[in-house]
């Protein structure tokens, strides 16, 4: 009998994961990833600390390779090879050998797609000047590390005080390098409250960072020293030698449009709760894919490696034929900078004020991480968001320098079976005195 050929477009959490999955659950089925970049499989969460120099050789980065693959799991998986076309009718792609330039079909029948998203680029003045740079990949993380080495840049101004904006200006401090950053919005890290940023905004100018919040820049230019500067029309950014856009990414649609997949209203691939798209035949997974936050049903895009990873177990479970469902996401998310955790799942209180249904209260909290008698307690700030009605969670956040990411995890899984805050104060957890409080 002929294997069924299950064809994957990406690699890294969606693709890698996928097609682990399915090997898993069908050992006859042949299944080949198409990975447009050098790597199949890195750590792009780990990017802003190879910069840095925390994570000091690239190869740290490198989670899997193509013969890691073959030998493990019988995956074929063809680095610098695009995916160009996809003729879901006659269900095949075009492929293209990025090195050679040659264009082969290839018939499949099931197709995942995993294509990422893109940093963004605004198009506007100065925006490709050498020294602007975005980081996604291995290969950016390289390019802003030689870009460091070959110039000497001793300023760095980055743009966008997001996840991985933070990140990298915690990175470059550490690389010896005056950091900047400037936000268009209200305040840093925009999925926290205003309230919970400033424990952020003062982290950072105690260590030196120095923030503008409110700025948008419409273009980047050289000075008259020579150096780059962001600007609008009643403002300029502090000079720098380096500039790393950290706006935020775009999923990467393309193929799906060009396809006749449909798009949903966030401008990303939709799928249903099996990762089934519009075309049948067709999955799609990861950062290019609409999801549905659970708390307030609306669509959204979250562009993280483990929502990905959930989404690429349930379209392999899918195509295996196991029923499963991937129901949505609270936006859990978790930093740490300069020794302090910064974590937060569900909604915020800023955001929540502007919705439709403002019938929330909220609890804030400066306790210990673990008893004040025992040595070493150091302060957790909180802000717990519940329904009023019914103590329905609908969001935490939590800062602090240990003890985090358990509150959080503990919060998030308890929002996500509609738990209240009666539930968390009846819920039986781990106590020591060097442990809990």
């Amino acid at each position: 009998m002929n294997k069924k050929r299950t064809i994957i477009v990406g690699g890294v959490a969606g693709g890698a994961t996928a097609a682990a999955r399915l090997s898993r659950l069908s050992a006859e089925r042949e299944i080949i990833i198409f990975e447009r970049g050098a790597h199949v499989s890195f750590a792009n969460c780990g990017l802003p600390y190879y910069i840095g120099g925390v994570i000091e050789h690239e190869d740290s980065l490198l989670l899997a390779n193509p013969h890691m693959f073959k030998s493990r799991y019988g995956i074929e998986v063809y680095v610098r090879h695009e995916v160009v076309a996809i003729h879901a009718e006659e269900k095949y792609v075009s492929v293209k050998n990025t090195d050679t330039g040659a264009v082969h079909q290839w018939g499949y029948d099931e197709l995942v797609l995993s294509p990422g998203a893109a940093p963004l680029r605004p198009p506007m003045p100065g925006v490709d000047l050498p020294g602007v740079l975005t980081l996604r990949t291995v290969p950016d993380a390289n390019a802003i590390r030689s870009f460091i080495a070959e110039h000497g840049v001793k300023r760095a101004l980055v743009i966008g005080a997001g996840f991985i904006g933070l990140e990298v200006a915690e990175n470059l401090h550490h690389a010896g390098i005056e950091v900047n950053v400037v936000e268009g919005g209200s305040h840093v890290l925009p999925p926290l409250d205003a309230h919970m940023a400033g424990y952020v905004a003062d982290l950072l100018l105690a260590h030196g960072i120095g923030i503008e919040t409110g700025r948008i820049a419409t273009g980047i230019r050289h000075t008259a020293s020579g150096a780059l500067q962001a600007y609008n029309d009643e403002w300029q950014s502090p000079e720098a030698d380096l500039i790393i856009l950290a706006i935020g990414v775009r999923p990467e649609t393309s193929l799906a449009r060009a396809a006749g997949i449909e798009i949903g209203e966030t401008g990303a691939i939709l799928t249903d709760e099996y990762m089934r798209t519009s075309m049948p035949g067709i999955w799609a997974v990861g950062d290019a894919v609409q999801v549905v936050n659970r708390l307030t049903g609306k669509p959204m895009r979250l562009a993280l490696a483990g929502v990905a990873q959930k989404q690429a177990r349930v379209a392999a479970d899918n195509i295996a034929g196991r029923s499963t469902r991937f129901k949505g996401v609270l936006g859990t998310s978790v930093l740490r900078l300069f020794g302090t955790t910064i974590a937060i799942t569900g909604q915020n209180a800023d955001a929540l004020a502007h919705s439709a249904d403002a019938g929330f209260e909220y609890v804030d909290g400066h306790h210990p991480q673990h008893v004040a008698y025992y040595p070493g307690a150091t302060p957790i700030h909180s802000r717990l968001v519940y329904r009023r009605k019914d103590g329905l969670l609908l969001g935490y956040t939590a800062i602090g320098q240990h003890g985090v990411a358990r509150r959080v995890d503990v919060v998030a899984s308890l929002m996500g079976k509609g738990g209240t805050v009666y539930d968390l104060a009846e819920a039986e957890l781990c106590y020591s005195p060097q442990e809990g409080a």
